[in-house]
């Protein structure tokens, strides 16, 4: 048997096996839940949040990415980018993350009344994530809080929010 005929076609898989691979970097992801903002003295409400993650490094079972994200409910919307840390174990099939992201908050001044202030904020994230196809997790849980708040009436306010939603990885 010739071991060059035999080279060529395993050097080419390997090479668009690790391509494919190293360019499954990208996710998108939607969510919904509640959130407790307080504003406007309310309780949770129905949240949502959107957004996408890029993959920059990873070292054995820890993945390190870029997340950018919008959180809408009812009383703030917020515009959140920062660093993700995720871990991936081979065997086991949930993959816990962190984040902790800055951004700005849009919410309103006063009780029940429009969007009319915009501040910097930021949050803290923790989750965790399942895979239930190929391409397609499952977001379990991703839960939120901003310990700095946002102001309302000379009240300090510390949105959080518990959602649950799908990420669809490229």
């Amino acid at each position: 048997m010739n071991c060059r005929k035999l080279f060529l076609p395993i050097a080419l898989s390997t090479a668009l096996t690790l391509s494919l691979h190293a360019q499954a970097k990208l996710a998108i992801y939607g969510t919904v839940g509640g959130e407790k903002t307080e504003v406007a003295n309310e309780g949770w409400t129905t949240a949502g949040t959107f957004g996408l993650y890029y993959g920059l490094f990873k070292a054995g079972p820890i993945r390190i990415s870029v997340d950018a994200r919008g959180d809408l409910s009812d009383n703030i919307n917020s515009g959140l980018f920062g660093p993700r840390v995720a871990l991936q174990l081979p065997l086991f099939p949930l993959k816990p993350y962190v984040e902790v992201l800055g951004g700005f908050s849009s919410y309103s001044s006063t009780n029940n009344g429009a969007k009319d202030t915009t501040s910097a904020n930021y949050r803290l994230v923790g989750g965790v994530d399942t895979t239930i196809l190929p391409h397609l997790d499952w977001r379990i849980a991703d839960y939120s809080y901003s310990p700095a708040g946002i102001s309302q009436q000379g009240v300090t306010r510390h949105p959080q929010s518990l959602t649950t939603g799908l990420v669809i990885r490229f």
